[in-house]
């Protein structure tokens, strides 16, 4: 899972990216909780985001296809974590909104939310 927290990497996001793996994705991270907008702006693979609250509880998840970033994408409400994923991923899993996000750190301790 790839991470990014500054403004900056937010922005990136997995712009021009050819592949993910199938477990593989990024997590934005924001400073506190907002309504969020995502697009497919130079996107190459169509992908599933999803918008997560400060205490990592999900709000909403959609199915993304690359389209020039004519899209926009919006939290139902103020959202504080997004995740990208290969699209399908949160359909496979059966996530709904109401599951919880936990983020763990290479010892497998809870680090987030919090």
């Amino acid at each position: 899972m790839e991470l990014s927290i500054t403004p900056e990497a937010r922005r990136e996001g997995l712009m021009g990216r050819t592949s993910l793996g199938a477990d593989e994705g990024l997590l934005m991270v924001f400073p506190q909780e907002q309504t969020i907008e995502i697009w497919m702006l130079n996107m190459r693979i169509p992908l599933d985001v999803a918008f997560f609250d400060r205490d990592g509880v999900l709000l909403e998840w959609s199915s993304m296809e690359p389209d020039g970033g004519r899209r926009i994408y919006a939290s139902p409400r103020p959202a504080r974590y997004v995740l990208e994923m290969n699209r399908g991923w949160f359909g496979r899993h059966r996530l709904q909104p109401g599951a919880r996000l936990q983020i763990a750190d290479a010892g497998g301790d809870p680090v987030a939310p919090r």
